[in-house]
């Protein structure tokens, strides 16, 4: 996990957001190889937002846990 020593600005509340038919290179994203998921994290270490997994190689969501 990559962890920056910082203070970063309040993450605005999104609630959820769904991405579909996400590509890379005209390739669906899950056969790229490689993808990770990235939680935002606070400076307690507690996740700021979660990601799920992807679904049918293109489909995933990121959903809003807290500002700060």
């Amino acid at each position: 996990m990559l962890h920056l020593e910082r203070r970063h600005p309040a993450l605005a509340d999104f609630n959820t957001v769904n991405i579909t038919g996400s590509l890379a290179n005209g390739s669906a994203l899950g056969n790229a190889g490689g993808v990770t998921a990235i939680t935002m994290i606070n400076n307690s270490g507690q996740d700021k937002d979660t990601v799920s997994s992807l679904s049918g190689g293109e489909n995933f969501s990121a959903t809003w846990l807290r500002s700060n």
